[in-house]
């Protein structure tokens, strides 16, 4: 019984679009009823207009231009250079930032996720500090990353790297941290107070009747008006003690805490105020080397903010080495007396080499439990086999940090040796540094990674004993673990491009997914020229518009990637649900109102119809001129444009119909079409 695909009334253009782009819409179907079992579709090769659009995407977000198209199909090792190419693009910076952002697992936290490593209540600070800080905690290890392929640095320095980008306020924080140390019983320990012995006369006091004091008196122990900081906005509600002007604490973890506090816009207990840091504090990345005081050195002040804003050394007695002694990390993996860092352990081990703890290739979920730890991993119990391994590697963590991922000061806690152990690799040492080194010398990392971009490419993992996986992994151990190298060799390889058969498409077959949140958000930026199109940098509150709001909120409804706690795998959604399509329909439509007929600097007008028409086509649909698909698909946009006006739909939005029409096509919205 053979059909027919064509567009009509009754069928939708958007439908006929989809239809159109399938596999084997050219060809009509057969009924093959009579056969007992369907024999498996044979490989077919990508063609490399799908391909080429694909890895440009990933890349920097852009569609291809006829130029490139046309290199790779006289040349389909071009494709190389061309990545090299993009890879020097200001977009592939940008991309690579979120992909590092979820790959070492520094997102999704809040800003009430970082009030245990601070030990202070983030609630009181100004609403602008606590998007600033949350976002910058989150991008801070990002751009340690990127800044180390900057540098030519051997990638496995993302776990040994002791210099991270940090800017003033993030700075700040670390070196009050690191001043007001917490037990694992969640205590002060006030024999490291170090601030309140250097200063016997240390204390923090809040005034307004006596106006602005020069910062140099306020930082200077010898001048009377040390630690007396200007507050600009009195607070004259019910609170007596708001009311004190000046207002004084003298006790010194109070007076500490309230000062880390003030800085931030924060009057804990009197709502906030103006915050000491400026934008441009918030902007100042620098790479910092984090190191311990060397003998009769004085550690950073975390108040001393001339200082912190020209430092390239933060110097704190706390450990900082690789991605997982992060803030962000830390935050979103947070541990308690009966956990005892075995989550940190294992989601380190996750980020590092793609493993999990787990007993006869079962992940067991690192739960919590009440139990005394003899009798939680009990040989007869379901968790002794991942508990076995974990504890004693979670034990360079117990000797360097507490709970709260403060310094640990605990004698018993300190003299624990941990042993690190995978896949026949043993190792035993002290503290977070051994543990770093021994993750960057095993053999798994350079497969861990390869894997981790493969994901980021494909919504799907690749077949790990595939033999093609196998050499892009070793291209990257033997290229000194470039990270471009790796990018080079996977991007341009049949796992990614489809080219070539390879044991992953036989085993995980052909799959178009749709573009993912940070994918496609990333392209409608780039390609309609719309700075942050969906508004999910953080805006910070005198930024925030409706319009935003609104951009915000459709984007949220479409699937990004994600990460979970004990999955190797992070969660990578790939098929075009109602909600996609509801929200992908919509956010175009908020889009085309900024692009059409949007006044003087309007990307498209409705008096130049057909040009727009086919720049929606090699813009937003990736399609350059000379692909085959190209000519059909504007006709099928001026059809559904001529029709809107036919329908007595004015220019304007004739127009932009057509423009929605385009940019929430397949073509548009998914990867490898």
């Amino acid at each position: 019984m053979a059909s027919h695909l064509g567009c009509s009334p009754a069928r939708p253009i958007g439908l006929c679009l989809a239809l159109l782009l399938a596999p084997g819409c050219s060809q009509q179907p057969t009924d093959h009823a009579d056969e007992e079992v369907p024999r498996p579709p044979e490989f077919e090769p990508v063609d490399p207009s799908a391909y080429t659009a694909k890895v440009k995407d990933l890349l920097v977000g852009q569609a291809p231009t006829d130029e490139e198209l046309q290199q790779v199909r006289a040349h389909p090792a071009a494709l190389r250079g061309l990545i090299d190419r993009w890879m020097a693009q200001p977009q592939f910076r940008d991309k690579m930032l979120d992909f590092f952002k979820q790959a070492f697992q520094q997102t999704q936290t809040t800003i009430s996720d970082y009030d245990e490593q601070l030990g202070l209540p983030t609630a009181p600070w100004n609403a602008q500090d606590k998007i600033a800080f949350v976002r910058s905690a989150e991008e801070s290890f990002a751009r340690t990353a990127w800044q180390l392929i900057e540098e030519g640095r051997p990638f496995h320095e993302v776990l040994t790297t002791e210099r991270f980008m940090l800017n003033p306020p993030l700075m700040s924080a670390m070196a009050y941290m690191d001043a007001v140390p917490m037990s694992d019983q969640g205590q002060i320990v006030n024999s490291q107070l170090w601030i309140p012995q250097a200063f016997p006369n240390f204390r923090f006091i809040r005034q307004t009747k006596e106006g602005p004091i020069p910062l140099e008196q306020t930082l200077n122990p010898a001048h009377p008006n040390f630690m007396k900081w200007y507050d600009p906005r009195p607070y004259m509600g019910p609170n007596a003690t708001c009311q004190q002007d000046p207002f004084e604490v003298r006790q010194p973890v109070r007076a500490l805490s309230a000062l880390a506090s003030f800085l931030y816009g924060g009057r804990q207990g009197c709502g906030s105020t103006v915050s000491q840091w400026t934008e441009q504090d918030w902007q100042a990345w620098r790479m910092v080397t984090v190191r311990r005081p060397r003998s009769g050195e004085q550690r950073t002040l975390f108040y001393d903010l001339p200082k912190l804003r020209t430092a390239t050394e933060l110097v704190v007695s706390t450990p900082r080495v690789g991605f997982f002694s992060t803030p962000a990390f830390f935050a979103n993996w947070p541990t308690n007396p009966s956990n005892l860092a075995r989550v940190t352990i294992n989601q380190t081990m996750i980020v590092a080499l793609g493993r999990s703890f787990d007993d006869s290739n079962i992940t067991v979920q690192v739960t919590e439990s009440t139990k005394p730890d003899d009798q939680h991993v009990d040989p007869g119990s379901t968790c002794y086999g991942c508990h076995r391994t974990m504890d004693p590697m979670r034990d360079f963590f117990r000797q360097t940090y507490t709970i709260s991922y403060h310094l640990q000061y605990a004698p018993a806690e300190r003299q624990k040796v941990g042993v690190f152990e995978l896949d026949g690799v043993k190792v035993s040492g002290q503290g977070v540094h051994d543990l770093a080194r021994a993750m960057a010398a095993h053999p798994r990392f350079a497969t861990a990674w390869t894997q981790k971009l493969c994901r980021y490419a494909n919504s799907s993992s690749c077949v790990e004993d595939d033999p093609e996986f196998l050499r892009v992994a070793a291209v990257f151990a033997q290229s000194g673990f470039s990270f471009k190298a790796l990018v080079r060799e996977l991007f341009s390889s049949p796992l990614v491009t489809l080219a070539a058969e390879t044991k992953t498409a036989q085993e995980m077959g052909v799959t178009v997914g749709i573009s993912r949140r940070e994918h496609l958000c990333a392209a409608l930026s780039y390609r309609l020229g719309v700075d942050d199109a969906c508004a999910l940098r953080g805006t910070l509150p005198r930024l925030e518009t409706p319009q935003r709001r609104t951009a915000r909120n459709l984007a949220l409804a479409i699937p990004g990637a994600a990460y979970s706690r004990g999955a190797e795998a992070p969660l990578l959604p790939r098929d075009p649900n109602l909600f996609f399509v509801s929200a992908t329909e919509n956010l175009c439509g908020q889009l085309a109102s900024q692009v059409v007929d949007a006044g003087a600097t309007s990307r498209y007008t409705s008096g130049k119809a057909a040009e727009a028409i086919s720049d929606f086509v090699r813009t937003l649909m990736a399609l350059p001129d000379s692909d085959p698909r190209a000519a059909l698909m504007k006709d099928i946009l001026t059809e559904h444009h001529r029709a809107s006006l036919a329908a007595k739909e004015s220019p304007t939005d004739a127009l932009r119909s057509t423009f929605v029409l385009a940019c929430a096509s397949p073509l548009a919205v998914s990867s490898g079409l």
